[in-house]
Protein backbone atom coordinates (compact mmCIF):
# COMPACT_ATOMS: atom_id res chain seq x y z
CA UNK A 1 0.00 0.00 0.00
CA UNK A 2 1.12 3.52 -0.80
CA UNK A 3 1.46 5.80 2.21
CA UNK A 4 0.22 9.30 1.48
CA UNK A 5 0.47 12.94 2.44
CA UNK A 6 -3.00 14.37 1.83
CA UNK A 7 -4.67 17.72 1.42
CA UNK A 8 -8.43 18.04 0.97
CA UNK A 9 -10.71 20.69 -0.45
CA UNK A 10 -12.69 21.89 -3.46
CA UNK A 11 -9.66 23.56 -5.07
CA UNK A 12 -11.86 25.25 -7.65
CA UNK A 13 -9.64 26.97 -10.21
CA UNK A 14 -6.37 25.52 -8.93
CA UNK A 15 -5.23 29.15 -8.64
CA UNK A 16 -1.90 30.50 -7.40
CA UNK A 17 -2.88 29.97 -3.76
CA UNK A 18 -3.76 26.35 -4.43
CA UNK A 19 -0.56 25.87 -6.40
CA UNK A 20 1.44 27.20 -3.46
CA UNK A 21 -0.32 24.66 -1.24
CA UNK A 22 0.40 21.86 -3.72
CA UNK A 23 4.10 22.76 -3.71
CA UNK A 24 4.07 22.82 0.11
CA UNK A 25 2.36 19.40 0.08
CA UNK A 26 4.99 17.93 -2.25
CA UNK A 27 7.83 19.34 -0.16
CA UNK A 28 6.49 17.81 3.06
CA UNK A 29 5.55 14.52 1.37
CA UNK A 30 8.89 13.91 -0.31
CA UNK A 31 10.75 14.65 2.93
CA UNK A 32 8.96 11.64 4.50
CA UNK A 33 8.89 9.43 1.39
CA UNK A 34 5.11 9.82 1.06
CA UNK A 35 3.00 10.21 -2.06
CA UNK A 36 1.51 13.73 -2.38
CA UNK A 37 -2.24 13.37 -2.82
CA UNK A 38 -5.14 15.77 -3.37
CA UNK A 39 -8.61 14.68 -2.30
CA UNK A 40 -11.49 16.73 -3.67
CA UNK A 41 -15.27 16.40 -3.72
CA UNK A 42 -17.90 15.82 -6.37
CA UNK A 43 -20.01 17.89 -6.56
CA UNK A 44 -18.62 21.12 -5.09
CA UNK A 45 -19.45 21.14 -1.36
CA UNK A 46 -21.50 24.34 -1.61
CA UNK A 47 -23.90 22.64 -4.02
CA UNK A 48 -25.28 20.56 -1.16
CA UNK A 49 -24.78 23.12 1.56
CA UNK A 50 -26.21 25.90 -0.62
CA UNK A 51 -27.62 25.64 -4.15
CA UNK A 52 -26.50 23.72 -7.28
CA UNK A 53 -24.55 25.95 -9.65
CA UNK A 54 -23.60 28.49 -6.99
CA UNK A 55 -20.79 29.19 -7.32
CA UNK A 56 -20.24 28.44 -11.00
CA UNK A 57 -17.10 26.36 -11.44
CA UNK A 58 -13.74 27.67 -12.59
CA UNK A 59 -12.62 24.08 -13.18
CA UNK A 60 -14.66 20.99 -13.87
CA UNK A 61 -13.58 17.84 -12.06
CA UNK A 62 -11.93 16.64 -15.27
CA UNK A 63 -9.98 19.90 -15.70
CA UNK A 64 -8.94 19.83 -12.05
CA UNK A 65 -7.75 16.23 -12.29
CA UNK A 66 -5.77 16.96 -15.46
CA UNK A 67 -4.01 19.96 -13.91
CA UNK A 68 -3.20 18.38 -10.54
CA UNK A 69 -1.89 15.14 -12.03
CA UNK A 70 0.34 17.19 -14.36
CA UNK A 71 2.12 18.34 -11.17
CA UNK A 72 2.97 14.76 -10.21
CA UNK A 73 0.27 14.60 -7.52
CA UNK A 74 -2.31 11.82 -7.18
CA UNK A 75 -5.91 13.02 -7.40
CA UNK A 76 -9.01 11.41 -5.90
CA UNK A 77 -12.62 12.53 -5.59
CA UNK A 78 -15.07 11.59 -2.86
CA UNK A 79 -18.82 11.80 -3.57
CA UNK A 80 -20.14 14.68 -1.50
CA UNK A 81 -23.47 13.45 -0.14
CA UNK A 82 -25.90 14.60 2.55
CA UNK A 83 -24.64 11.83 4.82
CA UNK A 84 -21.08 13.04 4.41
CA UNK A 85 -22.09 16.53 5.55
CA UNK A 86 -23.16 14.98 8.87
CA UNK A 87 -20.02 12.89 9.35
CA UNK A 88 -17.77 14.04 12.23
CA UNK A 89 -14.31 15.07 11.13
CA UNK A 90 -12.75 12.29 13.20
CA UNK A 91 -14.74 9.64 11.31
CA UNK A 92 -13.92 11.27 7.98
CA UNK A 93 -10.20 11.14 8.75
CA UNK A 94 -10.32 7.57 10.08
CA UNK A 95 -12.60 6.03 7.43
CA UNK A 96 -11.67 7.90 4.27
CA UNK A 97 -8.19 9.33 4.71
CA UNK A 98 -6.46 6.83 7.00
CA UNK A 99 -8.18 3.56 6.18
CA UNK A 100 -9.02 3.94 2.47
CA UNK A 101 -6.09 6.10 1.34
CA UNK A 102 -3.42 5.26 3.89
CA UNK A 103 -2.97 8.87 4.89
CA UNK A 104 -0.02 9.43 7.22
CA UNK A 105 0.29 13.20 6.89
CA UNK A 106 -2.23 16.01 6.39
CA UNK A 107 -1.55 19.43 4.96
CA UNK A 108 -4.02 22.26 5.55
CA UNK A 109 -4.64 25.54 3.82
CA UNK A 110 -4.79 28.55 6.10
CA UNK A 111 -8.59 28.42 6.55
CA UNK A 112 -9.50 24.83 5.67
CA UNK A 113 -12.11 22.95 7.68
CA UNK A 114 -13.60 19.48 7.32
CA UNK A 115 -16.34 17.30 8.79
CA UNK A 116 -19.77 18.13 10.17
CA UNK A 117 -20.17 21.85 10.96
CA UNK A 118 -16.58 22.39 9.86
CA UNK A 119 -15.23 21.31 13.23
CA UNK A 120 -12.15 19.64 11.79
CA UNK A 121 -9.19 21.98 11.31
CA UNK A 122 -5.45 21.96 11.78
CA UNK A 123 -5.63 22.35 15.58
CA UNK A 124 -8.36 19.76 16.17
CA UNK A 125 -6.61 17.24 13.90
CA UNK A 126 -3.27 17.45 15.72
CA UNK A 127 -5.08 17.15 19.07
CA UNK A 128 -7.29 14.23 18.02
CA UNK A 129 -4.69 12.34 16.00
CA UNK A 130 -1.30 12.88 17.67
CA UNK A 131 0.14 9.91 15.72
CA UNK A 132 -0.41 11.73 12.41
CA UNK A 133 1.80 14.45 11.02
CA UNK A 134 0.02 17.70 10.16
CA UNK A 135 1.13 21.00 8.69
CA UNK A 136 -0.64 24.24 7.87
CA UNK A 137 0.33 26.74 5.19
CA UNK A 138 -0.26 30.45 5.82
CA UNK A 139 -2.50 32.56 3.59
CA UNK A 140 -1.02 33.38 0.19
CA UNK A 141 -1.02 36.94 -1.15
CA UNK A 142 -0.21 38.00 -4.69
CA UNK A 143 0.39 41.70 -5.31
CA UNK A 144 -1.06 42.42 -1.86
CA UNK A 145 -4.32 40.57 -2.59
CA UNK A 146 -5.45 37.38 -0.88
CA UNK A 147 -5.79 34.89 -3.72
CA UNK A 148 -9.12 33.04 -3.69
CA UNK A 149 -11.49 31.31 -6.08
CA UNK A 150 -14.02 34.11 -5.44
CA UNK A 151 -11.48 36.71 -6.56
CA UNK A 152 -10.84 34.83 -9.81
CA UNK A 153 -14.56 34.31 -10.46
CA UNK A 154 -15.28 38.00 -10.03
CA UNK A 155 -12.59 38.96 -12.53
CA UNK A 156 -13.74 36.48 -15.17
CA UNK A 157 -17.43 37.31 -14.73
CA UNK A 158 -16.54 40.96 -15.38
CA UNK A 159 -14.53 40.16 -18.52
CA UNK A 160 -11.23 40.99 -16.79
CA UNK A 161 -9.67 37.89 -18.28
CA UNK A 162 -6.07 39.10 -17.97
CA UNK A 163 -6.58 39.76 -14.25
CA UNK A 164 -8.24 36.38 -13.76
CA UNK A 165 -5.44 34.64 -15.64
CA UNK A 166 -2.86 36.38 -13.49
CA UNK A 167 -4.35 34.90 -10.30
CA UNK A 168 -4.81 31.51 -11.97
CA UNK A 169 -1.20 31.47 -13.12
CA UNK A 170 -2.39 30.31 -16.56
CA UNK A 171 -5.15 31.12 -19.08
CA UNK A 172 -8.75 30.47 -18.10
CA UNK A 173 -9.84 27.26 -19.83
CA UNK A 174 -13.15 26.04 -21.20
CA UNK A 175 -12.98 22.34 -22.04
CA UNK A 176 -15.75 20.80 -24.09
CA UNK A 177 -16.94 18.92 -27.13
CA UNK A 178 -17.67 20.57 -30.48
CA UNK A 179 -21.36 20.20 -31.28
CA UNK A 180 -23.35 21.07 -34.36
CA UNK A 181 -24.79 24.56 -34.22
CA UNK A 182 -26.84 26.52 -36.77
CA UNK A 183 -23.74 27.00 -38.96
CA UNK A 184 -24.42 30.71 -39.29
CA UNK A 185 -20.73 31.53 -39.00
CA UNK A 186 -20.03 29.36 -42.02
CA UNK A 187 -22.56 31.28 -44.11
CA UNK A 188 -20.74 34.51 -43.16
CA UNK A 189 -17.36 33.11 -44.17
CA UNK A 190 -16.19 32.50 -40.59
CA UNK A 191 -16.91 28.86 -39.64
CA UNK A 192 -16.87 28.31 -35.89
CA UNK A 193 -16.52 25.45 -33.42
CA UNK A 194 -19.56 25.49 -31.12
CA UNK A 195 -18.23 24.21 -27.78
CA UNK A 196 -20.42 22.56 -25.16
CA UNK A 197 -18.84 22.79 -21.71
CA UNK A 198 -19.45 20.84 -18.49
CA UNK A 199 -22.52 21.70 -16.36
CA UNK A 200 -22.13 24.62 -13.93
CA UNK A 201 -18.97 25.84 -15.66
CA UNK A 202 -18.37 29.57 -15.14
CA UNK A 203 -19.12 31.43 -18.38
CA UNK A 204 -17.16 34.68 -18.76
CA UNK A 205 -18.80 38.01 -19.49
CA UNK A 206 -20.52 37.97 -22.87
CA UNK A 207 -18.24 39.34 -25.55
CA UNK A 208 -15.42 38.61 -27.97
CA UNK A 209 -12.08 37.21 -26.80
CA UNK A 210 -8.67 36.25 -28.09
CA UNK A 211 -8.32 32.54 -27.51
CA UNK A 212 -6.37 29.42 -28.34
CA UNK A 213 -8.00 26.12 -29.22
CA UNK A 214 -5.99 22.96 -28.58
CA UNK A 215 -7.12 19.80 -30.34
CA UNK A 216 -6.93 16.24 -29.05
CA UNK A 217 -3.89 15.58 -31.26
CA UNK A 218 -1.96 18.44 -29.62
CA UNK A 219 -2.26 20.98 -32.43
CA UNK A 220 -3.35 24.47 -31.39
CA UNK A 221 -4.65 27.55 -33.18
CA UNK A 222 -5.27 31.18 -32.38
CA UNK A 223 -8.99 31.76 -32.28
CA UNK A 224 -11.56 34.55 -32.23
CA UNK A 225 -14.05 33.53 -29.56
CA UNK A 226 -17.60 34.81 -29.21
CA UNK A 227 -19.42 34.09 -25.96
CA UNK A 228 -23.05 35.10 -25.72
CA UNK A 229 -26.36 35.07 -27.56
CA UNK A 230 -25.35 36.74 -30.85
CA UNK A 231 -27.78 39.69 -30.67
CA UNK A 232 -27.34 40.49 -34.39
CA UNK A 233 -29.01 37.18 -35.18
CA UNK A 234 -32.54 36.48 -33.97
CA UNK A 235 -33.55 33.91 -31.35
CA UNK A 236 -30.08 32.65 -30.46
CA UNK A 237 -29.26 30.65 -27.33
CA UNK A 238 -26.10 31.01 -25.28
CA UNK A 239 -23.18 29.74 -27.31
CA UNK A 240 -19.41 29.55 -27.03
CA UNK A 241 -18.06 29.74 -30.57
CA UNK A 242 -14.44 29.79 -31.68
CA UNK A 243 -13.25 30.70 -35.15
CA UNK A 244 -9.86 29.01 -35.55
CA UNK A 245 -7.49 31.05 -37.69
CA UNK A 246 -5.92 29.22 -40.65
CA UNK A 247 -8.01 26.12 -40.04
CA UNK A 248 -10.67 24.44 -42.17
CA UNK A 249 -11.21 20.90 -40.84
CA UNK A 250 -14.42 19.36 -39.48
CA UNK A 251 -14.37 19.28 -35.67
CA UNK A 252 -17.81 17.89 -34.84
CA UNK A 253 -17.61 15.52 -31.89
CA UNK A 254 -14.01 16.46 -31.11
CA UNK A 255 -12.99 17.35 -27.57
CA UNK A 256 -11.07 20.64 -27.38
CA UNK A 257 -9.46 22.93 -24.81
CA UNK A 258 -10.27 26.61 -25.26
CA UNK A 259 -7.95 29.02 -23.43
CA UNK A 260 -8.89 32.71 -23.16
CA UNK A 261 -6.24 35.42 -23.19
CA UNK A 262 -7.74 38.83 -23.82
CA UNK A 263 -11.13 40.55 -23.89
CA UNK A 264 -11.59 42.37 -27.21
CA UNK A 265 -15.05 43.93 -26.91
CA UNK A 266 -18.54 43.40 -25.49
CA UNK A 267 -21.10 41.53 -27.51
CA UNK A 268 -23.13 43.97 -29.57
CA UNK A 269 -25.96 44.12 -32.09
CA UNK A 270 -25.05 45.29 -35.60
CA UNK A 271 -27.37 47.02 -38.07
CA UNK A 272 -26.51 44.65 -40.92
CA UNK A 273 -24.69 41.40 -41.63
CA UNK A 274 -22.15 43.37 -43.68
CA UNK A 275 -21.29 45.45 -40.62
CA UNK A 276 -21.04 42.28 -38.54
CA UNK A 277 -18.67 40.65 -41.04
CA UNK A 278 -16.53 43.80 -41.12
CA UNK A 279 -16.21 43.71 -37.31
CA UNK A 280 -15.38 39.99 -37.29
CA UNK A 281 -12.57 40.69 -39.75
CA UNK A 282 -11.24 43.38 -37.39
CA UNK A 283 -11.46 40.97 -34.45
CA UNK A 284 -9.59 38.32 -36.44
CA UNK A 285 -6.86 40.79 -37.39
CA UNK A 286 -6.47 41.86 -33.75
CA UNK A 287 -6.29 38.23 -32.66
CA UNK A 288 -3.69 37.43 -35.31
CA UNK A 289 -1.46 40.35 -34.32
CA UNK A 290 -1.72 40.21 -30.53
CA UNK A 291 1.67 39.62 -28.96
CA UNK A 292 1.56 37.01 -26.21
CA UNK A 293 4.27 34.48 -25.45
CA UNK A 294 1.66 31.79 -24.71
CA UNK A 295 -0.08 32.16 -28.06
CA UNK A 296 1.01 30.28 -31.22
Amino acid sequence: MISRAITTGNFDGCHLGHQKLFSFLKEKAFAQNLKPTVVSFEPHTRYLLGAPGKPALLTSTEEKKQFIESLGIDFFTIPFTHSLTQLPYSSFVEDYLEKDLQGKMFVFGYDHRMGAQGQGNYKTIINTFPHLQAFQMPAFYYKDELVSSSLVREAIENGQIERGNEFLGRPYRLTGTVIKGKQLGRTLGFPTANIKTAPFKLIPRFGVYVGKVTLADGRYFRSVVNIGVQPSLENQELAIEAHLLNFSEDLYGVKVDLDLFSFIRPEQKFDSLDTLVYQIKKDAAYTSELKNSLLP
